[in-house]
């Protein structure tokens, strides 16, 4: 079957290219490997037949792996077993199988089930699958597996961990290196809300000196206090988490039982209490602080944990520090969209007269209604966490891109401008708990409306290279938006002061969902975002091997048709199945969501 599916995949390559035009590297990968995959799917329902089968008897034999689980017309009894024209005609040897006993001849009026067609357009015509990776998934379900390598050194002390070997032993040698501290905030107020820094408190928890004290106060499960003391190193780059070398962690009574885990710091389920420097407040929750995601500058230098290099007695004092790996999985089960058509008797005697096809025409709109559906949820899901990845950046690192212009001098509210709601992938909205976004208007003598338009295009170079920057694995690609700010970008398109470099046209050549591309950027319209909804999502199609979100299609297009009892009438069925999917840690950190908004208008 491995060896079909990879011939199968060139001879799809090769007619996408010659047949629709297809020169995307990456796009023709996918549907290719998708149409080799359920091309072998089909023949194994019975849908194809082997032309070369021996001939017994003078009846040519029956297909080798038809599979006889599935009703379909290849094995249901009362007549001839339909096949596309050809083997079998004028007069040749009439084809066997279930259906033999009308000695029916091949190529008859009937149509094969077959999934492959529409499929297929919806894969070239689904403007969402230019915004993702698709990686075909082979069946209902799917297996995502992903590594993370942390400091280690040591264990966190978790249930499923090696006596011994479970940060409870003797002394710190137990216990991990390097830390991540989650979750810092001022308190857990009377109704259970957490209470997050303000802009001046976070402030002073980034300005903390390296190797300043660490301490941390807690309950385990028993309820007895757990004491933490550690040395702080840095934040978090992605998640703004406090990232502490372990010096001791430490319980009451002696012995044993003076030596605790870090992870009983929350054996209560209550957030710990801390103090570094001038700031305190309460952790959440505590993980291994991670490699790939944060650097910890010192690790190299396992004698003193310094930044400098070790000198060569150093050196000789024993071997590097550690770092792990962890595996995770991730379990993925595919979700359905099912639309139905019908036409009358009527409509197919009379509309031919017209030159219409009422059945092609209905095809066509059930398949506009699974593609725009398809966008839709993509587009939601990457504006989600755009929206999640800008909460995390104004909450750890001060970083607010939403974009007002006006005469107010303290700002204006989110909520009265993003037009939308303003929701993570949490399903939290954050237009009403933003707070107000600066004006960014100084001296309103100096603007035009062209100044303020370029001001967005600004606010979109700065998102990309944030998005560079925190996701560490290489500049955005594309940004989605609304009418509106499509042409406001449109309209500043040859600002002279300050050019930026794009292609953006002005005089309609480009379709209706791209519309060109500035600072390196294709900028997509999405027309069913409202007029005033202008948020603006700047994001990054990966490989399918990076964090990010994933599309992953089982079934694109599947048809069915029936000629339906009630009315003798043609009746159609579409269905779609498929999943998105977040893949890796961070993936929200490949997006970043974003409002403008003027007083005046943005054209």
């Amino acid at each position: 079957m491995f060896i079909n599916e990879q011939n199968g995949t060139q001879m799809w390559t090769k007619m996408l290219k010659e047949n629709f035009n297809v020169t995307d590297t990456e796009k023709l990968n996918w549907v290719s490997q998708y149409a080799a995959i359920h091309e072998i799917h089909e023949s194994m329902l019975g849908v194809g037949m082997n032309a070369m089968a021996p001939k017994i008897n003078d009846v040519v034999a029956p297909a080798q792996g038809v599979n006889p689980l599935y009703a379909t017309p290849l094995n249901t009894t009362g007549m001839g077993n339909p096949m596309a024209p050809g083997y079998g005609l004028d007069g040749q040897v009439p084809m066997g199988g279930s259906g033999d006993f009308f000695k029916a001849a091949v190529g008859s009026g009937d149509i094969p089930v077959s999934t492959l067609p529409m499929a297929l357009n919806v894969a070239l015509l689904t403007i969402g699958l230019e915004l993702v990776p698709v990686i075909p998934a082979k069946g209902p379900w799917a297996m995502l597996t992903y590594m993370d390598f942390p400091y280690a050194g040591g264990k966190m002390g978790r249930k499923n961990e090696v006596a011994g070997l479970d940060g409870r032993g003797e002394g710190v040698e137990n216990k991990p290196l390097y830390v991540k501290f989650l979750g810092a905030g001022k308190e857990f107020d009377a109704d259970g809300n957490f209470v997050a820094f303000n802009a001046e408190e976070l402030a002073k928890l980034r300005k903390v000196a390296e190797l300043t004290e660490v301490k941390i106060k807690g309950k385990d499960s028993a309820g007895e206090a757990v004491n933490f003391v550690g040395k702080f190193k840095c934040l978090g780059r992605m998640d703004g988490g406090v990232i502490v070398a372990v010096e001791s962690c430490e319980g009451s009574g002696d012995g044993a039982a003076a030596h605790r885990a870090v992870m009983d710091l929350f054996g209560a389920g209550e957030p710990a209490t801390f103090t570094i420097g001038e700031v305190s407040g309460i952790f959440q929750s505590v993980d291994f602080a991670q490699t790939m995601v944060d650097f910890v500058d010192g690790f190299a230098n396992f004698a003193t944990q310094e930044k400098r290099s070790m000198t060569r007695a150093e050196n000789e004092t024993g071997t590097g520090n550690v770092i792990g790996l962890r595996l995770f999985s991730k379990w993925v089960q595919m979700g359905s969209y099912e639309v139905t058509g019908t036409v009358t008797r009527q409509q197919l005697q009379d509309l031919p007269l017209y030159g219409v096809d009422a059945v092609a025409k209905v095809m066509e709109a059930m398949q506009n209604e699974i593609t725009q559906s398809i966008n839709a949820r993509i587009l939601e899901h990457v504006f989600a966490l755009g929206v999640t990845n800008a909460v995390q950046q104004k909450m750890y690192h001060g970083v607010d891109l939403n974009l007002w212009m006006g005469t107010e001098t303290d700002g204006k509210d989110l909520k009265d401008f993003c037009g939308k709601e303003f929701k993570d992938v949490y399903g939290v909205d954050w237009s009403e708990n933003w707070g107000k976004v600066a004006n960014t208007e100084v001296n309103t003598s100096a603007e035009n409306l062209h100044t303020r338009q370029r001001r967005i295009g600004s606010r979109v170079l700065a998102a990309a290279n944030l998005v560079q920057v925190t996701g560490r694995r290489g500049r955005p690609t594309w940004i989605v938006t609304n009418v509106q700010v499509a042409t406001a970008l449109q309209d500043v398109s040859g600002y002279v002061v300050a050019p930026m470099v794009n292609n953006l046209a002005q005089d309609g050549s480009q379709n209706l969902y791209m519309s060109g591309t500035i600072a390196g950027l294709k900028i997509y319209v999405d027309p069913y975002m409202d007029w005033d909804d202008c948020r603006i999502c700047v994001g990054r199609k990966g490989n399918g091997n990076e964090p990010g979100v994933i599309f992953m299609p089982y079934i694109l297009a599947d048809t069915v048709s029936i000629t339906a009892e009630g009315t003798m009438a043609p009746k159609m069925l579409v269905n779609s199945r498929y999943a998105i999917v977040d893949a890796g840690f961070f993936p929200e950190k490949q997006y970043f969501t974003f409002a403008v908004g003027s007083k005046w208008g943005l054209i």
